[in-house]
C-alpha cells in the first residue's frame, strides 16, 4: 500500500463582473453543500479544503467571496478547491463521473477565465498531510511557468508516486 496520496488544486477565476447575486455565483454556491457532502462520503478522498486567493494575494474562505463585488475579470479572486485522494483513478471518478459534479462543471465552464494557463495541478504527498492553499497555488504557478514535473503535473502528464 502506498505511503502517498494524490493532491489536487483546482482554480476557478470567474469571467467578468462578479457578485454573489450573479446567476452563476448563485448556482455555484447553491451546489457546493451537495458536492461537499458527496466528497465527504467518497471513500477515495481523504480530505478537502476550499477557499479563495484574493486580488491582493491574500487567502480567505468561501464566506469572504460572498461580500466581494468586482467590475472585471482582472479584479477577480480565484476560487480554490484542494483535496487529497487515494490515487488518480479516485480523483478522476469523482470529478468526471459523479453526475452532480460533472454537470456542475459543464454548467459553469463558460464562466471560467482560462487565460492564465493551467487551472489544475496534481502532486504526491505523504498520506495524512494537510496542504495549505498557498502551497498548492505555488505548485500551480510552477506548473504554469516550467511545465509538468514531479512537483506538479496534470492528469495528462502524470508522475508516479515516489514510493
Amino acid at each position: 500500500m502506498s505511503k502517498h496520496m494524490l493532491v489536487h488544486l483546482n482554480v476557478v477565476r470567474p469571467l467578468g463582473a462578479f457578485s454573489a447575486s450573479h446567476p452563476n455565483a448563485q448556482f455555484f454556491f447553491g451546489e457546493l453543500p451537495k458536492v461537499f457532502a458527496r466528497a465527504k462520503a467518497d471513500d477515495g478522498m481523504f480530505w478537502h479544503n476550499h477557499g479563495a486567493r484574493m486580488p491582493d494575494g491574500s487567502y480567505g474562505d468561501m464566506n469572504d467571496l460572498l461580500s466581494l463585488q468586482t467590475d472585471r475579470t482582472e479584479d477577480n479572486f480565484h476560487i480554490l478547491t484542494m483535496a487529497g485522494w487515494r490515487d488518480a483513478k479516485a480523483m478522476h471518478s469523482f470529478a468526471y463521473r459523479d453526475a452532480l459534479h460533472r454537470d456542475g462543471m459543464k454548467t459553469l465552464r463558460d464562466w471560467v477565465d482560462r487565460s492564465e494557463g493551467a487551472t489544475m495541478v496534481l502532486w504526491w504527498a505523504i498520506k495524512g498531510t494537510r496542504v495549505a492553499l498557498e502551497d498548492g497555488w505555488n505548485k500551480l504557478q510552477n506548473l504554469r511557468s516550467n511545465g509538468p514535473s514531479a512537483e506538479g503535473f496534470t492528469l495528462q502528464s502524470r508522475f508516479p508516486p515516489p514510493d
